[in-house]
């Protein structure tokens, strides 16, 4: 029997498996989960469980596997992994909502190749339910960025 290698493709499956862990550990004990009512840790735990369930089962499918060949990335899957690494730097210079927009944006118009009118369209429902659902309804708090240091 031939030893698999390590590469990305299992490294990732097992990082996203201890940021699970992480985001479950301190969603229950720093933040709680429920008291009569959902606690500021609730969503955390569950997109957490659900990452850590899908983690768990690339794993094992990587280890049932028979393909052996190295993990080779094309363009696309490259752009959103600096899609996801801009939307990061972006949430602590412009804030999370910004860096969301102006990513959606880029792609919209600069991958999708969409029109002004469907990317204005789209840009603007977005928004709204960002603004109205999250920000003024839900009351979550994103992350600001430098901005919140000017206002």
């Amino acid at each position: 029997m031939e030893k698999k290698k390590f590469n990305t493709q299992t490294l990732v499956p097992i990082v996203t498996a201890a940021f699970a862990a992480v985001f479950i550990f301190l969603g229950i004990k720093q933040y709680g989960f429920w008291n009569n009512q959902p606690m500021p840790g609730f969503f955390p735990v569950i997109i957490a469980v659900i990452l850590l369930v899908s983690s768990i089962a690339s794993i094992i499918q990587i280890a049932n596997s028979k393909d052996q060949s190295s993990t080779r990335y094309n363009k696309n899957e490259l752009m959103v992994i600096l899609g996801g690494a801009g939307i990061i730097i972006g949430t602590y210079v412009v804030g999370l909502i910004a860096s969301c927009l102006i990513y959606l944006f880029i792609w919209l118009k600069f991958v999708e190749h969409a029109s002004w009118k469907t990317v204005a369209i789209i840009e603007i429902f977005l928004a709204a339910i960002i603004l109205g659902v999250f920000v003024s309804w839900l009351q979550v708090r994103f992350p600001m960025g430098l901005f919140q240091y000017i206002l």
